[in-house]
């Protein structure tokens, strides 16, 4: 029986054959814009697919009790929100009742005038220059929990810059608890790798596939209006 996806994005599709899945993953072709090139990537979403978060986060799982033997001391960490629901499926798959999430900014509940709040910036290919911030519930979870370390939970990891991000928030928190070194990244665990890093990663990355490298099909299409223009756009000619 075909997947439901297959008929909800029009367009190439990229067939992404996973061992261990019973059904292949159709990703979208799409384009990513930019100013000095447009790439085109196949997009791996998992937002809202509820089998794919269940399928793969039960692999995942499974390949974290073939690697460590002990997650005691251990802290799970995530990114929003790409990789959140795959995150608690491997959690719960593990019986990890607690686990760190790091925000794509900071938010109202976070209270930042009355509890401490670490938010560092980071550059992503899909999701271009962002923030990842960390609040007073999730800085004292990582202290307590993660005395052996961290291990991370993502979908993609292409040239590394959210696993660089989430080492610059760890080392913010050893600084805010005055820690004797910053909490280390044991390893990182992700549905797919893509491309070539342009970064040494802290620690070894676990995927369960490969993607296709990004490819630069054709010249950047992404112009920034000047200044002016984006306060009084130009009257029409007519």
């Amino acid at each position: 029986m075909p997947e439901i996806f297959d008929s909800l994005e029009t367009g190439e599709g990229y067939r992404l054959e996973i061992s261990g899945l019973s059904y292949p993953l159709i990703l979208p072709w799409v384009w990513l814009l930019g100013e000095d090139h447009d790439t085109r990537i196949a997009s791996l979403n998992l937002i809202g697919k509820i089998r794919w978060n269940q399928d793969l986060g039960r692999l995942i799982a499974r390949r974290v009790k073939e690697t460590l033997n002990d997650l005691e001391g251990i802290c799970f960490i995530t990114v929003v929100e790409k990789a959140l629901q795959l995150a608690q499926v491997v959690a719960s798959e593990l019986a990890v009742e607690y686990m760190a999430v790091a925000y794509n900014r900071i938010k109202p509940h976070m209270e930042v005038s009355l509890r401490p709040v670490i938010q560092v910036g980071m550059d992503s290919v899909t999701s271009g220059v962002k923030f990842l911030a960390l609040y007073e519930r999730d800085i004292n979870l990582l202290v307590t929990h993660g005395t052996r370390g961290v291990v991370v939970i993502d979908d993609v990891v292409t040239t590394g810059g959210t696993i660089m991000g989430l080492v610059d928030l760890l080392e913010e928190v050893a600084h805010l608890k005055k820690l004797s070194h910053p909490i280390p990244i044991k390893t990182i665990f992700s549905v797919a790798e893509e491309g070539k890093r342009t970064r040494v990663l802290p620690a070894p990355v676990y995927s369960l596939a490969p993607l296709p490298d990004p490819m630069i099909r054709r010249p950047g299409t992404l112009r920034e209006k000047p200044f002016q223009e984006s306060l009084w756009p130009k009257p029409s000619s007519g």
